[in-house]
């Protein structure tokens, strides 16, 4: 009992903090989308395509066979590779992949590049410095009704499964790091910055860009929102998933929406960059 009481105490709290903020923002028409001309989306199919085959080719081609390779270097020693290797090898390869997001998007057009990551057709662009802010100023609006469904699916697994300890591969993945300063600073890296860039010019840029062609902006959101959760599924992460893909997809609905709003990949990138810092900065100095 005292479990679901704490349970329903987070809901309600994080919830009600959720419902007033979002009326607060609706009621100074934070949530009005502009207006596009749907004949200027620069995002084909072939794109998408394109740079989902190179994020995937480079995460499950490249990477395992750079390490297999680097791992052959070392079968003599009896310790292996050191652990800074994996990781700078990690952040090489995520380097390389909008690496090749760029060169791809020169290749195609000289400005599809530029204009997936700002539209500045649209009458109210604003500086990138105030599309950054307004990402990160969405966090406040957002952040607590995904911890409110976080912490109702974690009540739901419970209640059936008797489920209350599990870890998010990001979170175990930042654990591994912690006795190693090169490893945890590369960890860093990946998790604030190389991950919400590409990750964003992956589903926001371009998924959701490409699904305008076919729908409302609305229905864009919440399809690429979608996508963007189940992606973020993981075998090793068991009944856990349920939780994170619920509170992925409504956190992913903000992260399209704000970028949806400023017409600008800079929107959502400070979002996602802000949501990762504080879960971060939780986990490092407020560990369960």
């Amino acid at each position: 009992m005292q479990e679901y009481l704490g349970y329903l105490q987070a809901i309600l709290f994080f919830g009600l903090i959720g419902v007033i903020l979002i009326q607060v923002a609706k009621s100074y028409g934070f949530f009005q989308l502009p207006v596009r001309d749907p004949r200027s989306n620069p995002v084909k199919f072939k794109t998408v395509l394109a740079v989902f085959a190179i994020y995937v080719g480079m995460t499950m081609i490249v990477a395992p066979g750079a390490i297999t390779f680097v791992r052959s270097l070392y079968m003599s020693t009896p310790t292996g590779p050191p652990l800074t290797l994996y990781g700078w090898l990690q952040l090489f390869i995520l380097i390389a992949i909008f690496g090749l997001f760029y060169l791809y998007c020169k290749s195609q057009s000289p400005t599809l590049f530029k204009r997936i990551w700002k539209d500045r057709s649209i009458s109210h662009a604003k500086p990138i410095s105030t599309d950054f802010l307004m990402g990160v100023m969405t966090w406040i609006i957002g952040f607590p009704l995904v911890i409110a469904v976080g912490q109702l699916a974690d009540m739901i697994i419970y209640f059936f499964l008797g489920y209350e300890n599990y870890e998010q591969v990001a979170v175990r993945y930042l654990k591994t790091t912690l006795d190693s300063p090169p490893m945890l600073a590369v960890a860093l890296f990946i998790i604030l910055i190389a991950a919400p860039v590409i990750e964003e010019f992956l589903f926001r840029g371009c998924l959701q860009t490409f699904f305008k062609r076919f729908m409302v902006p609305k229905k864009a959101i919440v399809f690429s929102a979608l996508l963007f959760s189940l992606f973020h599924f993981s075998q090793s992460q068991g009944v856990g998933n349920i939780s994170l893909v619920a509170s992925l997809f409504l956190f992913a609905l903000f992260l399209g929406f704000i970028y949806e709003r400023q017409a600008s990949l800079f929107a959502s990138v400070g979002l996602h960059m802000t949501f990762n810092a504080v879960s971060t900065y939780r986990i490092l100095f407020f560990p369960e």
